[in-house]
């Protein structure tokens, strides 16, 4: 029998693929809110794990960080990010930082998405035509992009990390030419959609 866990807090998504695959021999688990910081744990040993990248008000890196140490802990778990994030950005680091993960659109259709969860190729792959280019993040930016987040002050930021204000606001203003942002007041709005605490 196949195992699936599922990361999702969208209800209608993890209950559309929980009654989908329910009779087709696969052990479906859900990880919710409570679970989410022993996710790892949890994850161990299933065959099959299909996440978003923002979660329980859990951000990208987070949920980056958490699929790298599921690669790492646990090999033989295919890895499907089922999500709706669309900042190419952001996509374009995440697809090439986790290599082997099939990313698919949550508007893919349940042949795709059951395609992917049996290990059968698929044709509409969320990541093809994500590549990296000169608008993708820098491993540098995405790791900033909690920081403004946490303070908007970049004399903070650049004291946090050891780097000159200067140095911060390339980053910032790189970060919002790549988001396609006009401000950092739309930065702010984008990051809040990735799952970042922001603040003004």
């Amino acid at each position: 029998m196949l195992s699936l866990t599922l990361i999702d807090n969208n209800r209608w998504i993890t209950e559309g693929i929980s009654r989908y695959f329910a009779g087709k021999f696969i052990q479906i688990k859900n990880i919710d809110s409570d679970d989410v910081d022993v996710a790892l744990s949890k994850v161990a040993g299933t065959d099959v794990l299909i996440s978003e990248l923002t979660a329980y008000g859990r951000d990208v890196q987070y949920f980056t960080e958490l699929l790298l140490k599921v690669q790492r802990s646990s090999p033989a778990t295919r890895i499907i990010v089922l999500t709706d994030l669309h900042e190419k950005a952001v996509t374009s680091y995440v697809v090439g930082v986790l290599a082997g993960v099939t990313f698919l659109s949550k508007t893919c259709s349940l042949k795709q998405l059951s395609d992917a969860v049996l290990g059968l190729p698929s044709s509409a792959e969320f990541a093809v035509g994500v590549r990296r280019t000169k608008q993708t993040l820098s491993p540098r930016e995405f790791g900033l992009l909690r920081m403004p987040g946490q303070t908007s002050n970049l004399t903070d930021i650049g004291h946090k990390l050891h780097l000159s204000c200067k140095t911060i606001s390339h980053h910032r203003q790189s970060i919002i030419r790549k988001l396609n942002c006009a401000n950092n007041k739309e930065l702010f709005s984008r990051l809040s959609r990735m799952g970042y605490q922001a603040k003004m």
